[in-house]
């Protein structure tokens, strides 16, 4: 896919897919972030992030439906943007790259499965440490000292909405006891996992316990 369509560039802040709307593009990063929100009145909810390689607006281009969700850039983006007649050639003619895209799919169902199943199960501390993590595997800037930081252009409420909680007091008090513990460091707009270690373990320890 990475030969298909043209390339453009977006800059930080850019919207390039806007829920609701029915354009049938998909795009693969190239480089940098993207926020995947979806609107909640009048405060867009954040569902994930996606990185340099991840395709976004594939299934609107498969199903045919309008988009499901709105795709803004955290950094400034390469993208090719392929049409959705380019990329239905390329499927059926190499049926394997249609069998990977719908795989990325079914992975990406099963996370928000996951998530579902852990917000009505886990409390938020457990769901805090698993997107602290998952965020580190994504887009941390991994430390010399083994440390990992994250980037600064999500907010609380963003990560509240990620950890699956309205209530930024709660996740403030999580991210107190994680830094308590001596895994995190934080203050506005930045979050320092100190040891990422400490905290996959702190994480299969609370597993184990709940």
């Amino acid at each position: 896919m990475i030969k298909l369509g043209v390339e453009r560039r977006y800059r930080t802040g850019d919207i390039l897919l806007k829920q609701g709307m029915a354009t049938r593009e998909t795009l693969l990063l190239l480089n940098g972030f993207v926020k995947v929100s979806v609107e909640n009145g009048s405060e867009p909810v954040l569902l994930a992030i996606r990185a340099a390689g991840d395709p976004v607006g594939d299934l609107a281009a498969m199903s045919g439906q309008p988009r499901s969700a709105t795709v803004t850039a955290c950094t400034p983006i390469t993208a090719r943007f392929i049409l959705p007649q380019t990329l239905q050639a390329l499927l059926h003619k190499r049926p394997h790259v249609a069998q990977l895209l719908s795989s990325l799919v079914v992975d990406q169902l099963a996370m928000a499965n996951r998530r579902r199943v852990e917000m009505a199960t886990r409390p938020v501390l457990d769901r805090l440490i698993g997107v602290l993590l998952d965020l580190i595997a994504i887009c941390g800037e991994q430390q010399r000292d083994g440390s990992a930081v994250l980037p600064n252009w999500f907010s609380q409420a963003e990560l509240a909405a990620l950890v699956g909680t309205s209530s930024v007091d709660t996740i403030q008090r999580s991210l107190r006891s994680l830094r308590e513990q001596e895994l995190i460091e934080n203050g506005y707009r930045r979050i320092k996992v100190i040891d990422p270690d400490g905290l996959a373990a702190l994480r299969i320890r609370r597993d184990h316990k709940g």
